[in-house]
C-alpha cells in the first residue's frame, strides 16, 4: 500500500484495534498471478506473542486451496468520505477521499478438527452471542461445509489519510463538515480526526 509519510500508522497496539473494530475484512489470494478475494469476519487472536487472523470459508470456495508457500493479503476498512476543495480555507485545491485501512500480511494453512469448531463458535461469540443452541447434527453438518484456516501475520502496514497534510485550519473546517453529515462512517472519521494521531512508535 502506497502510504506517504504524514499518514502512516506503525503503533501495533492501535493497529490491532483498528482490525477489530473493522473485522469484516478482504482475503486476497493471487494463484498464478491472478487476484482472488472472498469477504470474511475474522477473529484477531494473539498466541504466545504471534498475531493470527483466523475465519473459515465453504468448502466450495476454492480460495483456501491457494493456500501455501505465498503469503496472502488481508485488507481492512475503516471510515471513509469524500473531502471537497469548497471546505478549505487554502487553494487552490481539488477533492480527494480521505480513509483508514490495515493490511496484514501472512502466510495461510487449513486447521481442521477441534480448531473448526473453535472458530466457528468463536465467529458466534464475537457477532452473535444470543444465537440459540443448534441441533448435534445440524451443527455436524454446517461445519462439514466449511473449512476453517488461520493467517500467521507477519507485517502489517496502517494508514489513516486524515487531512494531516493540510494547514490547521483546513483540517478544522474538513472535521467540523463530516461531524455535521448525516452519514453515520463520515461522522466516524471526524471522530478519528478528533482524537488526534496515535503515537508513532517503530514496527515491533
Amino acid at each position: 500500500m502506497y502510504i506517504p509519510a504524514h499518514f502512516r500508522i506503525t503503533d501495533q497496539a492501535e493497529l490491532q484495534r483498528f482490525m477489530r473494530a473493522h473485522s469484516f475484512a478482504t482475503l486476497i489470494t493471487a494463484p498464478g498471478g491472478v487476484p482472488f478475494a472472498s469477504h470474511i469476519p475474522l477473529l484477531i487472536e494473539e498466541d504466545a506473542g504471534k498475531l493470527y487472523l483466523r475465519s473459515h470459508l465453504a468448502r466450495a470456495n476454492p480460495q483456501w486451496q491457494h493456500f501455501g508457500d505465498e503469503d496472502v493479503l488481508v485488507m481492512f476498512q475503516g471510515p471513509h468520505a469524500l473531502i471537497s476543495p469548497t471546505w478549505y480555507e487554502s487553494g487552490p485545491n481539488v477533492p480527494t477521499w480521505n480513509y483508514t485501512a490495515v493490511h496484514a500480511y501472512g502466510s495461510a494453512q487449513v486447521v481442521a478438527g477441534e480448531a473448526t469448531r473453535r472458530i466457528a463458535y468463536g465467529l458466534v461469540a464475537q457477532h452473535t452471542p444470543e444465537m440459540a443452541d443448534i441441533p448435534e447434527e445440524f451443527e455436524r453438518r454446517m461445519l462439514a461445509g466449511v473449512v476453517t484456516f488461520e493467517v500467521r501475520v507477519s507485517r502489517l502496514e496502517g494508514k489513516y489519510k486524515l487531512s494531516q497534510n493540510k494547514p490547521g485550519a483546513d483540517r478544522l473546517n474538513v472535521q467540523r463538515e463530516l461531524t455535521g453529515s448525516e452519514l453515520e462512517h463520515e461522522r466516524a472519521l471526524a471522530e478519528m480526526m478528533d482524537q488526534g494521531e496515535p503515537e508513532q512508535r517503530p514496527e515491533q
